[in-house]
């Protein structure tokens, strides 16, 4: 009888320390929403006075996931016109926000430039830029970047800064593999100005980008020479 009662007794010390312990331990804190962003900015304009400066505790959903607590580490390798300098490692971060008082949109600006706009608002299918205008001080334009499209391919009109640079958008079959994973439904984007630059992105939504290449023209020699080339060797978005 004592043989039998032993074990039943330990079973019970055991199982009340257990609850106990489940007990004692706090809940883990809900995941925090993420929110939807539906607004398409293009066209609209804003003064310098009305895009200030505003600290945004929220993350949003769309094309690029963003909070202050996400994190992109890419892996640069730098050229001068073709010819390598070096490889460093660099973390983009969404560490600064806007607000657009006209319209109360939360604008992103990142810590390092990999193909898409440093200062963006992005929904569900577009990421948008803000773009100070020519000889208007004081006058910014929110003009459309990258957007998904209907279809296997898209050609439009972009730009460097003032120089037009044809575009063009491609959904990709084939998965795009970096360090940081293997990523497939990707949607590689392109801008060519002849002789001036070439920028490359293959892009994940939801994720941001996997690899960025960029080449750029030198005066007086014909064509572009590799500038840089960004893979993305690790990641984390809450």
């Amino acid at each position: 009888m004592k043989k039998t009662l032993l074990p039943i007794l330990i079973g019970s010390i055991l199982l009340t320390a257990c609850r106990k312990q489940d007990f004692d331990t706090p809940p883990a804190p809900p995941a925090e929403p993420c929110l939807e962003q539906t607004a398409k900015p293009a066209g609209r304009i804003y003064t310098s006075d009305s895009l200030v400066s505003f600290t945004c505790t929220s993350k949003h959903c769309g094309l690029v996931p963003l909070s202050t607590k996400n994190y992109w580490v890419y892996e640069d390798s730098l050229f001068n016109y073709g010819v390598f300098v070096k490889v460093q490692l660099d973390t983009l971060r969404y560490s600064a926000t806007w607000k657009s008082l006209s319209d109360d949109l939360v604008w992103w600006e990142s810590s390092l430039y990999v193909g898409i706009p440093q200062r963006l608002f992005a929904n569900d299918s577009t990421i948008y830029r803000t773009e100070e205008r020519s000889f208007m001080p004081g006058v910014i334009d929110a003009k459309k970047d990258y957007s998904l499209f209907p279809g296997d391919s898209l050609r439009y009109l972009g730009s460097f800064d003032d120089v037009a640079a044809p575009g063009r958008s491609l959904r990709l079959a084939a998965p795009v593999t970096s360090p940081a994973g293997s990523f497939t439904d990707c949607i590689y984007f392109e801008k060519n100005a002849r002789n001036y630059r070439k920028d490359q992105v293959f892009f994940k939504p939801g994720i941001g980008v996997i690899k960025y290449i960029q080449e750029k023209g030198n005066m007086g020699m014909p064509g572009v020479k590799l500038q840089q080339v960004s893979t993305l060797v690790a990641y984390h978005i809450e």
